[in-house]
């Protein structure tokens, strides 16, 4: 998260949407639950409780050792974020949630406030708010109700990765990490998993679609990301699942194998040359 701030990155976005036709027996939710879901979370990067002062352990009048951090918001923080999220809806299906905590939390009355305001000037999206419990359970009960959604640091990083799992694994998503200016960072959702280290059984694709988003979102390069999308799309077609994936009538490969075939998608899907 240090390296984010030194970054200047901003904002992640997150995009629970990968063919989640062809996933749907990998879920653990029922087939009719999970399929056709396809939501971008959006979450602000920089602030909230991860960088809120004051944080420490220290000890309170009765000498109790105590932990304490500090939620806080600027009204320009939540304006950048919501902007970016609004932006994005528009490019999407024009629905936005806004996810908060605002019955309890006054940093979440602000954040609800500044983003209402904001949805002003955005007239063409529909926004919404819903709290952070009802949304993670909304999000597994219902989850074709949302198109995109926005919310602050700690939210955001819980939501992503429960979210996650409607795919069937959190090895399917990829994310973008992006500031107003300079290098973004584009990479999966997960860690660096050192328990299946070396072993060959991790599954590239959500790196190999945080490849495509870099295109997309870094490069304006959409041609060459719908490419490699396609790509592993037409190997998910063919039946290759790594572990996380596998079910029933599948073929199980590796890392190493399940890279090779979405290269061989690839090619397939090149472009014809052009002759002069």
């Amino acid at each position: 998260m240090a390296s984010d701030q030194r970054l200047c990155l901003s904002r992640k976005m997150c995009c629970v949407s990968w063919a989640p036709n062809k996933l749907a027996d990998s879920s653990t939710l029922k087939r009719d639950v999970a399929e056709g879901v396809d939501i971008m979370v959006v979450r602000e990067l920089t602030g909230g409780i991860y960088f809120g002062e004051p944080k420490g352990i220290g000890k309170n009048e009765k000498g109790e050792r105590i932990g304490f951090n500090t939620e806080v918001y600027s009204t320009s923080e939540i304006d950048r974020i919501a902007r970016v999220a609004f932006g994005i809806a528009r490019k999407r299906r024009g629905k936005l949630c806004s996810v908060d905590k605002a019955n309890v939390l006054e940093a979440s009355q602000l954040w609800r406030e500044t983003v209402t305001a904001i949805g002003s000037h955005y007239s063409d999206i529909q926004l919404s708010h819903m709290y952070v419990d009802n949304a993670a359970m909304q999000l597994i009960r219902d989850p074709k109700q949302f198109d995109t959604i926005v919310t602050n640091n700690i939210f955001g990083d819980i939501l992503s990765d429960e979210a996650s799992m409607l795919t069937g694994s959190i090895g399917m998503l990829p994310s973008a990490s992006v500031g107003e200016s300079g290098p973004g960072l584009f990479e999966p959702v997960h860690g660096s998993a050192p328990d299946i280290a070396g072993q060959d059984k991790a599954n590239p694709l959500a790196m190999v679609l945080s490849a495509a988003m870099l295109l997309k979102y870094g490069l304006g390069e959409e041609d060459a990301a719908s490419r490699i999308e396609n790509a592993v799309l037409a190997t998910l077609d063919k039946g290759y699942r790594t572990g996380d994936l596998m079910s029933p009538g599948k073929t199980l490969v590796g890392c190493a194998r399940m890279g090779e075939e979405v290269l061989k998608a690839l090619d397939s899907l090149r472009p014809a040359a052009v002759l002069h």
